[in-house]
């Protein structure tokens, strides 16, 4: 039976979801101490895009068949 790399991809995919949120709490800390809105609204958006990747990588998948059938290129 050969090894496989699931259990090692859980794990990574677990911490990554850590320091995903670390990083999005550090940095909105930041923007409102600096009193940058627009980076902060900005921050908060970009932040919220790419987590959903990072939560539910399935996401990536359907995200491009669900616009193309709403720009009715298939």
């Amino acid at each position: 039976m050969l090894p496989t790399g699931q259990g090692i991809f859980e794990w990574l995919s677990g911490e990554v979801k850590w320091w995903f949120l670390i990083g999005f709490i550090i940095g909105m800390i930041v923007f409102c101490f600096r009193r940058a809105w627009i980076a902060f609204s900005l921050f908060v958006l970009g932040t919220c895009f790419i987590g959903m990747f990072v939560i539910n990588p399935q996401i990536m998948l359907e995200l491009p068949e669900k616009l193309a059938g709403l720009l009715k290129m298939t």
